[in-house]
């Protein structure tokens, strides 16, 4: 497969390769399937899609997770909790 995605990559880098004559001598040399050579010259994504076996509906979310009910600072604040009450009661 790196070879199709290599031929693909230089198709879109080489400016030489926007040539008809040019792009079908490079992908009548590249090595790689038939199936994948027919596609490219025909210029058929979907046949390359196919034969490549690519996924496009790859979909991806971010769902914020439940806290606990958030503390209130002032009620920290204000009440001392359970071992602070008692230090103060023995002193």
């Amino acid at each position: 497969m790196s070879n199709i995605i290599q031929l693909l990559e230089r198709m879109g880098q080489d400016a030489q390769l926007q040539d008809a004559q040019q792009l079908a001598q490079e992908i009548a040399q590249a090595e790689i399937s038939a199936e994948q050579k027919q596609a490219l010259i025909n210029q058929d994504t979907q046949a390359l899609h196919d034969e490549l076996d690519v996924c496009a509906d790859v979909v991806c979310m971010m769902v914020p997770a439940k806290d606990d009910k958030p503390k209130d600072d002032k009620e920290s604040e204000t009440k001392p909790d359970s071992e602070t009450s008692s230090l103060l009661l023995q002193a």
